[in-house]
């Protein structure tokens, strides 16, 4: 999904808006004007010229933190082998990097004599540090199959966490967990939501792909608003008299007493 864009879909917008189910209410919204200032492109989706600006300079900075630290690795592998001068590691300036398509964790230079250590010493310590961590930034630990468990590559990728395999399937005791903690759920709206989330993650790209407990991602996927909305206990979207709201029934409420002022204001100008 592009960063900064919505949807152009009236279902979607009253979703992702406050509006829940009231297509009519939103739709009336959106016909004075609530949608000022955002623009469908080519690809069919809308955007608004100050939130991309404003999601452009936040992938910038993001860009630049990772720069920096790997500005940072570069100092530290040039302290600890005591290279200045031209025998020096050198870092792009920051334009240069980007252009050069954001490398890190590179293996780094690491000569076969260091001025006050041992040849052995001074290579020793450029293996450990260059091939450790230019290897690691680039391995992919993957999550078993039915089982759930990931397979024993060391601490340093347990800490990094693992990716979910595409062929993964619910462990049955993962499945009966969902109906105990959800008795209102069947064993097919279990299954409905095990695929969910495998095709949620296996197509999920970069870092934020890696977990270090699937199994407590599972329960978190299963505990979740958009879960629990999708799947919900009978009887739970209509709201008996005197019952207490929930909080997607009380975001909805109060999206159309905005709304509703909106429009009173619009009115009124």
């Amino acid at each position: 999904m592009p960063a900064a864009s919505l949807p152009d879909d009236d279902v979607s917008l009253a979703r992702l808006l406050g509006y829940g189910r009231d297509i009519k209410g939103w739709k009336k919204i959106r016909a004075a004007g609530g949608m000022r200032g955002w623009v469908k492109c080519s690809d069919g989706r809308l955007y608004h010229p100050v939130v991309a600006e404003k999601a452009r300079d936040a992938w910038r900075g993001k860009l630049q933190q990772r720069w920096r630290t790997e500005a940072a690795r570069v100092k530290k592998h040039n302290q600890r082998h005591r290279l200045d001068g031209a025998a020096a590691v050198q870092v792009p300036e920051f334009d240069e990097w980007m252009s050069l398509g954001c490398p890190q964790g590179q293996p780094l230079h690491v000569p076969s004599t260091v001025p006050g250590e041992t040849a052995s010493k001074g290579q020793g310590e450029g293996q450990g540090e260059g091939q450790g961590q230019g290897q690691g930034q680039g391995d992919l630990v993957v999550l078993g199959g039915a089982g759930g468990t990931a397979p024993d590559a060391g601490a340093s990728a347990a800490t990094r966490g693992a990716r979910l395999r595409a062929d993964w399937a619910l462990p049955k005791a993962w499945g009966d967990w969902a109906l105990t903690e959800h008795p209102h759920w069947t064993a097919d709206t279990v299954r409905s939501i095990a695929e969910g989330f495998r095709d949620h993650w296996v197509a999920k790209a970069g870092a934020d792909a890696r977990r270090v407990d699937w199994l407590a991602t599972w329960r978190n996927w299963c505990r979740s608003d958009i879960t629990q909305r999708q799947h919900p206990k009978a009887g739970a979207l209509s709201l008996a008299r005197g019952a207490t709201p929930s909080k997607q029934e009380a975001i909805e409420a109060q999206a159309k007493r905005a709304g509703a002022e909106w429009l009173a204001q619009q009115g009124a100008a």
